[in-house]
């Protein structure tokens, strides 16, 4: 049915304040679209796009929905309505109904970016990385289409190809921060320290909002100014990053050097001399400010010059003494990462995970005792496997840490906080390892005391803790 003169002049509203990022503006021209005509699907697929960019992903689906009821053939609905299945975690219902799109319109060269997103979110990369190829065949090469086959090559640790097609997309568009802040994370798998850091800034304009935009620190000389440094993104990050605080105070002793950061560490940070620490959200006076994420750029970090040595130390008071069985090795351990979303955002968390069923393998290994070094309730599986002592807060697991004889974890904070404090630890990866972690390196390049155990294949975790429990059986030392 055709739109009437004032439908179709709301409806053209609609499209220009979405084509200027006005999504509310969008949606209220909508809302006029539909008050005439209800069973205007086009409107209702307009207004659904608007809700996903606001993030309303229930109003969104609600009228993908309606849309799709009303016209059920439409490719562009299917396509759209995958991409907010995809970001719910309905990957499965995501992929058909990209395949649905595409076996009705083959060119259509939306659906095949999106399949490629998908298919790089249900760990196959070749699929992917064939998905964006068919996409580029068909319509060419674009600054987006450029990052999405990056980002799949640097997933499967095609670091070259990342590097290159990534490079390419920048020779198009030499400010766009999501290629910039990409080629970072490929350079950085890579051990190509000295080209990733610039780029690596340009995470603050697309992935991150700065908590603080105060002048920023180029490492001058402080000269008595007040510093203030602040945590930016996760609690490894703030551990890792604290390597660097001893050499900032000592090589600007008359400087005030504030660290806002997490309060569960303040009781294990508070042994480094002259460094305040404040809440996360504090807002002090200072005269410049850097986030701990831009340190080792600042500081010219490579490989090479890192500094590797303990930095953290057990904290100074009387930890909980745990019990003695006749000199047998305690084995801290850690198997899921840390919780931040819902949907496609908690799928990473779970394929850094260990399922607890696969991981109390290992703590079935006689003659060890096994302690979780991760705060909250054990799951069914690891119950009479491993025993939970208490844990507040991070100086509580460092003292813990500080007891085993090895720990055994996943990618996730206390990873560092062992590492930090050199104690033999064996860390479990994914595949598509992590950017601090090189692509192939057998020990963790930041932490000599961690060995790195990788899964052979995307999802692979079976051979990983195969792997594990051999040398853990055969060997008592660490």
């Amino acid at each position: 049915m055709a739109k009437s003169a004032i439908g179709r002049a709301d409806f053209d509203a609609g499209n220009r304040h979405a084509a200027a990022g006005d999504w509310r503006g969008a949606i209220e021209s909508f809302d006029l679209c539909l008050a005439r005509n209800p069973k205007d699907w086009q409107a209702l697929a307009n207004r659904a796009n608007a809700w996903l960019r606001l993030d309303d992903t229930a109003r969104a689906l609600d009228d993908y929905l309606a849309a799709a009821a009303l016209n059920p053939e439409s490719a562009n609905l299917k396509s759209n309505l995958a991409v907010l299945l995809k970001e719910l975690g309905e990957l499965e219902l995501a992929c058909k109904l990209l395949e649905e799109a595409l076996a009705s319109e083959p060119g259509h060269v939306d659906a095949w970016s999106n399949l490629g997103v998908v298919r790089q979110h249900q760990l196959r990369y070749q699929d992917a990385i064939a998905c964006f190829l068919k996409a580029i065949e068909l319509d060419g090469l674009t600054p987006a289409r450029c990052n999405n086959l990056g980002n799949v090559c640097t997933s499967a640790l095609l670091l070259d190809d990342a590097i290159a097609v990534l490079r390419g997309g920048l020779e198009m568009a030499p400010d766009d921060a999501n290629l910039q802040f990409s080629l970072s994370i490929a350079l950085l798998l890579a051990g190509r320290y000295a080209e990733a850091w610039p780029l690596y800034e340009a995470r603050w304009r697309c992935i991150l909002a700065p908590r603080h935009v105060g002048p920023l620190w180029t490492g001058t000389p402080l000269e008595g100014r007040t510093l203030l440094l602040w945590a930016e993104q996760g609690l490894g990050d703030s551990l890792q990053m604290a390597r660097f605080l001893p050499r900032i105070r000592a090589e600007h002793r008359d400087a005030r050097i504030l660290l806002a950061c997490p309060e569960t560490f303040h009781r294990l940070f508070a042994q480094f001399d002259g460094i305040e620490l404040m809440p996360s959200d504090a807002s002090p006076a200072y005269d410049c400010q850097l986030p701990l994420m831009s340190l080792p750029g600042l500081l010219g970090a490579t490989l090479d010059t890192l500094p590797t040595e303990t930095y953290l130390r057990k904290p100074d008071f009387e930890a909980t003494a745990l019990p003695s069985m006749s000199g047998r090795p305690r084995v801290g351990v850690v198997w899921e990462s840390g919780r931040w979303g819902v949907g496609i955002a908690d799928a990473w968390r779970q394929h850094k995970s260990v399922p607890p069923a696969l991981f109390a393998e290992l703590c079935r290994m006689p003659g060890m005792d096994f302690f979780a070094l991760q705060p909250g309730a054990l799951p069914a599986a690891l119950q009479g496997l491993v025993a939970q002592p208490k844990i507040g807060d991070f100086a509580d697991t460092a003292a813990l840490a500080a007891q085993m004889d090895l720990v055994i974890c996943v990618d996730t904070a206390i990873l560092h906080l062992a590492g930090a404090m050199g104690r033999p630890t064996w860390a479990l990866l994914r595949a598509e390892s992590a950017p601090f972690f090189l692509a192939d390196a057998a020990t963790a390049p930041w932490y000599p005391s961690v060995r790195l155990w990788r899964q052979p294949a995307p999802g692979d975790w079976e051979t990983v803790v195969r792997d594990v429990a051999r040398q853990l059986a055969a060997q008592q030392t660490f």
